[in-house]
């Protein structure tokens, strides 16, 4: 059996190698994460893109809707108009508590996230 020399230059080399290695790691994790947030983002931003023009031409038929109602196209969209300010003023009442949910939604939405891509490691 041959016995092993203590070598500070091996030891060094083994240092090096792990700090290497350590920071390709650390930059893969990195690039992961980036990855999964843009993605997160192109894909809801496509989605209120989508929701936006549904929206959208809903309330274009609605208001044709109304107008045939009030045998008045004018005041079919006026109509839709008064709705959606009583909507905007439901929202500004109930501000507070929304925002307060759509920022326990988003931190929960990174949270699940985060630990997807820790268990994927």
């Amino acid at each position: 059996m041959e016995e092993q020399k203590f070598s500070f230059q091996g030891v060094l080399q083994k240092i090096k190698e792990y700090i290497d290695n350590t920071k390709e790691l650390t930059i893969l994790r990195i690039v992961g994460s980036v990855s999964d947030i843009i993605s997160s983002v192109i894909t809801d931003g496509l989605f209120i893109i989508f929701s936006f023009f549904v929206l959208l031409f809903l309330s274009i038929s609605l208001g044709f809707y109304f107008g045939d109602l009030f045998d008045s196209n004018a005041l079919g969209f006026l109509t839709l108009g008064g709705i959606y300010i009583l909507l905007i003023l439901i929202l500004t009442i109930f501000k507070k508590g929304i925002e307060k949910n759509l920022i326990n939604l988003s931190i929960r939405k990174f949270f699940k996230k985060w630990n997807e891509s820790d268990d994927s490691k």
